[in-house]
């Protein structure tokens, strides 16, 4: 997205966020969600002027809108509630819960799903499933159906009531393209699939823009998080809960080691297939094992994405000195053989996840299978990453 900024949108949702009246932290997980896609996922985010439309998109377009499909804030509300319906201190989410009467609309499905993993590795494991579309049988009917409650619950409450403090308005901020086509199992089943199924929502340009420049600012831990943190502790009446421990919780994140080794594990059969593999920055070859790390092209400090595409060898000495720094846009044109190379590599070893993956992150297209679009993607988000939210580049 290459937006202007306007700065009376950053106005518009700060007094929003001050001001809209909040019985649930939807307002704040639909916010953030949409903040996290605007930084995190702009492949997903198609400027309806480019006529580039997600699956089941609308029809009629406007012009200075942009369109993102449901399926990925769907994904994210996943991740942001897991930890805290699992947490074993009961954390509220409405006002007047615990009480049943009042209770999330998804909490009793995401219960039957948090229970089945407690004793399988929780979140991590859930997630290696669901990235892997290896949801087991026996609880994937739970998996779809909250899904589907979830579904409901964005868009008939948080995107209808979002911006009453501001507009008179239903739906002035984010509005769902109607109608919204039924979530099939098949759907579910496909990570790609779900996060572009759906249907889709349309938001003002100039607002995406402020969430792309901005949105750090936003959803941080003085913003959304703190909000959303402050919303559940004052709702809480056991004395266990507090802003500290809610914010703790919404921080947290699957377990990211088996990713990272099991990336190792694919460049360490490299050597032992008499092979020594190149440097992905520096070209050099790498002599042994001992002398190989495992670089996150995109620092994981910076995006939190152990995707597998995110993941490449290097020498000990150049992943050092390149840090937390993030690669230069002609760093990456330079080095686009070795990355593909890579990503073969990778993609022939973990076939599925690897497709799921980079298509969520990189792929505007979900179709598309040509790495060299990947490429670019990555050469963007790089050059995002710099000229906008102000990181360090690497330059090799």
């Amino acid at each position: 997205m290459a937006m202007e900024i306007d700065i009376s949108e950053l106005a518009k949702i700060n007094s929003i966020i001050e001001h809209d009246r909040t019985d649930a932290t939807y307002k704040y997980a639909l916010l953030r969600a949409v903040v996290d896609t605007c930084q995190k996922n702009r492949n997903l985010v198609i400027a309806n002027a480019t006529g580039d439309y997600p699956e089941n998109s609308c029809e009629e377009i406007n012009c200075d809108e942009v369109t993102i499909p449901i399926g990925i804030i769907i994904e994210k509300w996943i991740f942001y509630y897991y930890p805290l319906i699992e947490s074993e201190t009961f954390i509220p989410q409405k006002r007047g819960e615990p009480d049943g009467k009042h209770a999330l609309l998804f909490r009793p499905q995401f219960e039957k799903l948090t229970d089945y993993y407690q004793c399988k590795g929780g979140l991590s494991a859930f997630y290696r499933d669901y990235s892997a579309g290896n949801i087991p049988d026996e609880i994937f009917p739970v998996f779809l159906s909250l899904v589907k409650d979830i579904r409901k619950t964005i868009a008939d409450q948080p995107m209808k009531y979002l911006g009453r403090s501001y507009s008179n308005e239903y739906y002035s901020v984010f509005t769902p393209v109607r109608p919204l086509p039924a979530i099939k199992k098949e759907h579910a089943k496909d990570r790609s699939r779900l996060v572009r199924s759906g249907g889709c929502f349309t938001m003002s340009a100039g607002l995406a823009a402020v969430f792309e420049y901005f949105g750090a600012f936003i959803s941080g831990e003085e913003g959304l998080l703190k909000k959303w943190a402050s919303f559940s502790s004052a709702q809480d009446k056991s004395g266990l809960v507090n802003e500290a421990v809610v914010l703790e919780v919404l921080t947290v994140s699957p377990e990211t080691e088996r990713a990272v080794h099991e990336a190792k594990n694919t460049y360490n059969s490299l050597f032992e297939n008499g092979y020594k593999p190149e440097c992905v920055w520096s070209g050099k070859v790498i002599p042994d094992t001992e002398s190989m790390a495992v670089d996150h092209m995109v620092p994981f400090s910076v995006w939190k994405n152990n995707d597998l595409w995110n993941l490449l060898p290097a020498l000990n000495s150049v992943n050092s000195r390149k840090s937390d720094r993030i690669p230069s846009p002609a760093l990456i044109e330079r080095r686009s053989d070795a990355i593909t190379g890579y990503w073969d590599i990778l993609h022939e070893n973990y076939p599925v996840r690897f497709e799921k993956e980079i298509s969520v992150s990189l792929m505007r297209n979900s179709g598309s299978d040509r790495m060299d679009d990947c490429v670019t993607a990555l050469a963007d988000t790089c050059e995002y990453l710099t000229e906008i939210r102000g990181f360090e580049v690497f330059e090799g």
